[in-house]
């Protein structure tokens, strides 16, 4: 699992970079205006919207796909490939219908506080980007199919060709027509799911012509997704009401600052949290199902731990380095340094919770192996509670910021809970000191790394400025970081060498 991990994740830092390279242009373009707003909703509304589908396709077609695999073969798992892929084909361009008739109350409900001006432009978007629906829905199904195959890559690849085009749209956007923006939006999300067709061929599957919403496997994955589907209601409308609360404090350009600055968090939560979770699900899915408990507890441990030498120093970094790492990213053009100095502090609020987002990512992955859907939507539902209160309460001292601190003190909550009753479910685990040792060790060296990476800033920063200076502190800081682990004596390090080693030797 490790070196699947590590290909994925290399993919995924490369696509990322891409990424940051494309709202790196949007910021330069348009700024935190009333038109970098209007793509910024157009871009979220419609994934806001299908989420409710894809995440309850997601959390059910795994486990279902497995075990009709292993007990009636892979002929009758790809027939209920098919029929899952017809049915939510036509749910989405229902929905796809639904959101045209109704685009301009969905945009009031995500943004109410916008002006008629970017309202209307969000609107015209969002109109545009719903023709995507359709493809975005049947390619939800059928990357559970290739990841079902242990094929993680070219689901991982799309990046490329999203950010690519994306790229392409901003500046015709800026220089041709505006619309170019949801236009070029809208064929880069269709156009980023075409490698799934080889993919899909290559694995001989083979598409029936099917419609049957009673077929038995159909109704008991909707009877695990229900919950899920309601979880993921309640996480969006947390989403919408961040939205509203941004932009009543301060208008579009509060809606701008939220994302750019949650965009960088994200970077770090795509990168390693997203691609650890993906090797790991079909993983804990097939151990689950053979009910050796004890094997799920060592997998769910071992997987927190792969995830935690990662993401600790990333969030470190993130949180002390934050405001100049907004100023490389985004400052210059229409991005001003007043932004940088609103985008910094949310971002450095956001990435102290990517270690619960982790950790409450591959929980709610261990739940749904159990085929227990039920628990994570109720911890889902109280993280929003406290959420929605933290955020409210906060914003009001420390603006746009409290925002920010809301999500992360809702994250550590919602992780926390959620081990306890993981724990009440199947008991203790018996790795767990192990599982401490190896995690102070890393806490302490990355938090050693955040310090040397903050004097090393400010030391070089008076030499080179701040671009070239944080450059150089990245590297050194992460050098430092490796030399500690290695001082430390850290196993999870040497397990992911010995892996790199192995799957390089048996390319030879």
């Amino acid at each position: 699992m490790k070196a699947t991990t590590i290909i994925l994740m290399i993919i995924t830092i490369t696509s990322k970079v891409i990424g940051a390279l494309r709202d790196a242009v949007l910021a330069r373009l348009f700024g935190t205006g009333d038109v970098a707003a209007a793509f910024n909703l157009a871009m979220s509304i419609p994934v806001v919207i299908f989420s409710f589908i894809s995440v309850g396709i997601t959390t059910g077609f795994i486990p279902t796909y497995k075990r009709l695999e292993d007990r009636e073969g892979y002929l009758i798992a790809d027939r209920f490939t098919s029929n899952l892929g017809n049915i939510i084909l036509v749910i989405s361009l229902i929905l796809m219908v639904i959101c045209q008739i109704f685009a301009k109350q969905i945009t009031y409900l995500f943004a109410f506080k916008l002006e008629s001006g970017p309202r209307e432009l969000t609107t015209i978007f969002t109109q545009i980007t719903y023709f995507s629906l359709p493809a975005m829905a049947v390619a939800t199904v059928y990357r559970g199919y290739l990841n079902c195959k242990n094929e993680f890559v070219v689901p991982a690849i799309q990046g490329f060709i999203l950010n690519f085009f994306i790229l392409i749209s901003l500046f015709l956007g800026k220089y041709v027509n505006v619309y170019f923006l949801a236009i070029g939006l809208t064929f880069a999300t269709i156009a980023q799911f075409v490698p799934y067709i080889p993919a899909i061929r290559k694995r001989k599957f083979k598409w029936t012509k099917i419609l049957n919403i009673r077929e038995p496997e159909i109704k008991s994955m909707l009877i695990m997704a229900i919950p899920v589907i309601f979880g993921t209601s309640i996480s969006q409308l947390n989403i919408i009401i961040d939205k509203n609360l941004s932009s009543l404090i301060l208008g579009t350009q509060g809606i701008n600052v939220m994302n750019y600055s949650s965009k960088l968090s994200e970077f770090v939560n795509g990168i390693v949290i997203v691609s650890i979770t993906t090797v790991a699900y079909p993983l804990l899915s097939k151990i689950a199902s053979r009910g050796n408990i004890k094997e799920f507890k060592k997998t769910i441990l071992d997987t927190l731990t792969s995830m935690n030498i990662l993401v600790l120093p990333a969030m470190i970094g993130l949180a002390v380095l934050s405001e100049p790492i907004v100023r490389l990213v985004y400052e210059g053009g229409i991005f001003k340094p007043e932004d940088t100095v609103l985008t910094a502090p949310c971002l450095l609020f956001y990435a102290l919770g990517l270690l619960a987002i982790g950790a409450r990512d591959v929980l709610f992955k261990s739940f749904y192996s159990l085929k227990d859907t039920k628990t994570p939507t109720i911890n889902s539902f109280y993280m929003v509670l406290v959420n929605i209160v933290t955020s409210i309460v906060l914003s009001r001292f420390i603006g746009l910021t409290g925002l920010a601190l809301g999500s992360t003190i809702a994250a550590y909550y919602g992780a926390i809970t959620l081990y306890l009753r993981l724990r009440k479910k199947i008991g203790e685990f018996s790795d767990l000191k192990i599982f401490k040792e190896e995690n102070i060790k890393m806490i302490i060296a990355s938090l050693l790394m955040g310090a040397f990476a903050y004097i090393s800033f400010s030391l070089l920063n008076n030499i080179f400025g701040s671009n070239v200076s944080l450059l150089i502190s990245i590297m050194m800081s992460a050098l430092v970081y490796l030399i500690l682990l290695l001082l430390f004596r850290v196993k999870e390090l040497y397990a992911l060498l010995n892996s790199i080693k192995n799957k390089l030797s048996r390319k030879k």
